[in-house]
C-alpha cells in the first residue's frame, strides 16, 4: 500500500536561491537516501490557497513514515528547512475510495479537490464517485490518480488528485458547463471545497 507524507510551505522571499540550492542539493537527496520515504516531485501551486509549495513524497507504510521522523537525519534536514520556509505543516495521506493511489511515471500537471464527506451522505457520494465523477474527469481529458484520506494533519480530509497533460486541458474543463453541473452534484454532498492547480516546480531531477 502507497502512503503519501506530504510537505507544505512558503519559500522566505529574501532566501529564494538559497532555498533552492538546499532543496536540490542536500534536501531531496538526503531523504531519499534513508530509503524510508522517496520524494516524486515538488510542485507549485498556480492557482487555489496556500502555502504556495508542495512537497510528495512517497513510502510503501505508514511505519516507513513514522520510522523517518525517528531519524536524525530527518530532523537535522527539516531544522535547516525552517531558516528558508514559512507556513510549513504536513500531512499523513493513506488510500481511499474506489481509485488505489499511484505515482504516474511522466510528470505533468495536477488539478486536485479537497474536502470533508458530509456525515450523512457518505454512500450517496460513493456512488457519485464511481459512477459520475471518476467517468466525467476522464472525459474531459483528466485522469484520477488518487484518492486520500489525511490520517494525520489538518482538514479537509479527503483529497482527490488528478492529473492533466497541461493546463490548457484544465481550463477547458473548467469552462465547460458539464464539468461545473458535476461539481454543483459534488458540492450537496461535501463540505470545505476547495481546489488547487499544481504545476512542477522544477526541483525534481528527471
Amino acid at each position: 500500500m502507497i502512503v503519501k507524507f506530504i510537505q507544505y510551505w512558503d519559500v522566505l522571499s529574501e532566501r529564494e536561491e538559497e532555498f533552492r540550492k538546499f532543496i536540490v542539493k542536500s534536501y531531496i537527496p538526503g531523504i531519499n537516501e534513508t530509503g524510508f520515504l522517496k520524494i516524486v516531485e515538488s510542485w507549485h501551486v498556480a492557482s487555489g490557497e496556500g502555502p504556495f509549495n508542495i512537497m510528495e513524497g512517497v513510502a510503501d507504510s505508514v511505519e516507513s513514515v513514522n520510522n523517518l521522523l525517528q531519524l536524525d537525519e530527518f530532523q537535522k534536514l527539516n531544522h535547516l528547512l525552517h531558516f528558508l520556509v514559512t507556513n510549513y505543516k504536513t500531512k499523513l495521506l493513506v488510500p481511499t475510495g474506489p481509485v488505489e493511489g499511484i505515482v504516474p511515471e511522466h510528470i505533468t500537471c495536477r488539478f486536485n479537490h479537497h474536502y470533508n464527506i458530509n456525515y450523512d451522505k457518505y454512500d450517496d457520494y460513493t456512488k457519485f464517485i464511481k459512477k459520475e465523477h471518476i467517468p466525467g474527469m476522464e472525459h474531459f481529458g483528466l485522469t484520477i490518480v488518487g484518492c486520500w484520506n489525511v490520517a494525520v494533519g489538518a482538514t479537509p480530509y479527503v483529497i482527490d488528485e488528478t492529473r492533466a497533460e497541461d493546463l490548457a486541458t484544465i481550463g477547458e474543463m473548467l469552462e465547460n458547463p458539464a464539468y461545473q453541473q458535476l461539481t454543483l452534484k459534488l458540492l450537496k454532498l461535501v463540505s470545505n471545497y476547495g481546489c488547487k492547480i499544481l504545476v512542477p516546480s522544477g526541483h525534481i531531477n528527471t
